[in-house]
């Protein structure tokens, strides 16, 4: 008897352990998108699962609502549930929230006349149980087809964790593909002087890679498929193998928020930024990048640099897997000779301004422009190139100002300041602000604010900046929007402001403020009338649209109910 009861404690455990979260999906999870898929400055922190819009999303595990998040962008809709076992799951770019949090987060709205609400109940709020509706599938905020984003985070780190951890059926029997492969010629600073790539589908790859130069990395090009979808999703896990020793790895199972950008180090930032091309490092430009390598290998020391000697080849076997254990590699050797036929003409450094280290804080004053770098904000030592141009150009308040160039990645966020070339009058400081310039002629807002006579504001990358001048309010254009709208189920507008930066915005129906949502990636602002709202008859809408400049425009509208 007390065997039998031990073997049914057993069963249950090992029951429970497997069924303890259930999908948040009814039917087959169609992945676009995979943990850890490399995005522009982070890693992607969820699951993305392809679903028509208003799917029911369900709870994958008993809890409680942490947190109600709607905005313009960002996740649009979400929904956080803090679980007993100490894990947070999250649903993103819901179209629909479950009646009884909808009609909290209506109520805080028309409370505050804000559209945006953060809304972070006590524990007692929102009880949660195992598969029950929370919401619909969307594609509101920053998404561009309907799909459920869906994390898993540590509650008390917030950090995200891969969800197919929670062991959800996704069949995946298709290996990840290995596309191309670059070789790195590395100088003593570890930059890359030179790179030649091949492509691993049509065979290019000879059985002996011949470099003449002694320091090399690799990095490679790869996606992942699983079975019931298309996408070229991102890859789980990838090994370096130099002579059978494992010289440098990484698995995405957890990637703190902290970390997300050390992508910028471990890519081919340059490769992204001129082609949209993601390429795989096999070596860290950074020791601060450890994080990343498989927590399996703890006394991995190597840090994927090759240091090679003459005429001495060696064995290189670079491997990839999916979650599932699929598994794709190539083999070759690579051998350095000096004397090769064909060397690989290595690049000179180009002309620089300033040798800035990397680890050490660095500051850049040249009266008119002070850049100032934090420690961690370079992953190498860059010979730094700084030019002043002239440009008198319309609305120019000063030169520009090129920082280096839009091909090395800056870490963090740097501090700039900007004087004008003449003094700004008192009532016209508010409209200048710091842009960021682009090759055709465009220029988008970093904002900024006035710290004496210089505007000074934070910035994520090299390029160029100039100060410039914004006295043309936002417009405002008709979508949809009759004058009857008796039988319309709402009205929407489409908002557009130049030189980016975030807009506020307040309507009215008779002078009584009315819930406009803002959709950010498209601009638009819209209204669904809500049983009993605006009564029959006549009316009018009045919206007023301010920039970050402090620049207004109102649109006015009559309409009929």
């Amino acid at each position: 008897m007390i065997r039998l009861i031990c073997l049914g404690l057993f069963l249950l455990y090992s029951l429970g352990v497997s069924a303890q979260y259930t999908p948040p999906l009814r039917g087959p999870l169609l992945v676009t998108g995979t943990f850890g898929e490399l995005r522009s400055d982070h890693f992607h922190g969820g699951l993305d699962f392809r679903a028509a819009v208003g799917t029911p999303v369900y709870a994958v595990q008993e809890g409680y609502v942490s947190r109600i998040r709607v905005s313009g962008g960002g996740y649009g809709q979400a929904v956080y549930i803090d679980h007993p076992d100490g894990k947070r799951s999250v649903y993103g770019h819901l179209e629909v929230l479950a009646p009884a949090y909808r009609d909290t987060i209506r109520a805080l709205q028309y409370a505050g006349e804000s559209f945006e609400i953060d809304l972070r109940p006590d524990s007692l709020a929102f009880p949660v149980r195992q598969g029950q509706q929370i919401g619909g599938v969307g594609n509101r905020g920053f998404s561009f087809g309907p799909h459920l984003h869906f994390e898993i985070r540590e509650s008390a780190t917030d950090a995200p964790l891969n969800p197919l951890s929670l062991g959800f059926a996704v069949p995946d029997t298709r290996s990840p593909q290995l596309r191309k492969l670059r070789v790195y010629s590395l100088d003593a600073r570890d930059h890359p002087v030179a790179e030649t790539e091949y492509d691993l589908l049509d065979g290019s790859l000879p059985d002996t890679v011949r470099v003449s130069h002694d320091r090399v990395g690799l990095g490679f090009q790869a996606f992942d498929r699983q079975n019931a979808m298309p996408n070229r999703n991102g890859i789980y896990a990838a090994a370096l193998h130099i002579n059978e020793r494992k010289t440098f790895s990484f698995v995405y199972d957890r990637i703190a928020y902290e970390d997300t950008e050390y992508l910028n180090a471990l890519t081919d930032y340059s490769a992204w930024k001129q082609r949209s091309s993601w390429y795989y490092l096999l070596y860290a430009r950074t020791p601060d990048a450890v994080f990343w390598r498989d927590t399996t290998q703890s006394l991995l020391t190597e840090d994927g640099i090759q240091e090679l000697l003459p005429g001495e080849p060696v064995t290189v076997t670079v491997s990839v897997r999916d979650f599932a254990g699929n598994t794709s590699h190539k083999e070759f050797i690579l051998l350095y000779t000096p004397d090769t036929a064909a060397p690989i003409a290595l690049r000179a450094p180009p002309p620089y301004t300033y040798d800035l280290p990397a680890g050490e804080p660095s500051v850049i004053d040249t009266g008119g422009m002070r850049l100032e770098l934090p420690a961690q904000a370079l992953y190498d030592d860059l010979y730094f190139a700084y030019t002043r141009l002239r440009d008198t150009s319309t609305n120019y308040l000063s030169d520009a100002h090129r920082l280096h160039d839009v091909y090395t990645p800056l870490h963090g966020r740097a501090r700039l300041s900007l004087s004008p070339r003449e003094p700004v009058p008192v009532e016209l400081q508010q409209r200048v602000y710091l842009a960021r310039c682009g090759k055709d002629g465009t220029y988008r807002s970093v904002g900024g604010a006035w710290e004496g006579e210089q505007l000074v504001s934070s910035i994520g990358s090299f390029g160029t900046y100039a100060l410039l001048l914004d006295t043309v309010p936002p417009t405002v254009r008709i979508e949809r929007f009759r004058t009857d709208l008796r039988r319309a189920a709402g009205f929407s507008l489409l908002l557009e402001e130049a030189a980016g930066g975030t807009l506020s915005y307040r309507g009215t129906v008779d002078g009584t403020w009315v819930l406009l949502e803002y959709d950010a990636k498209s601009g638009r602002l819209s209204h669904t009338f809500e049983p009993g709202e605006i009564a029959a008859g006549q009316h009018t809408f009045l919206l007023s649209v301010t920039d970050a400049r402090g620049n207004e425009r109102t649109f006015t509208r009559g309409f009929r109910r």
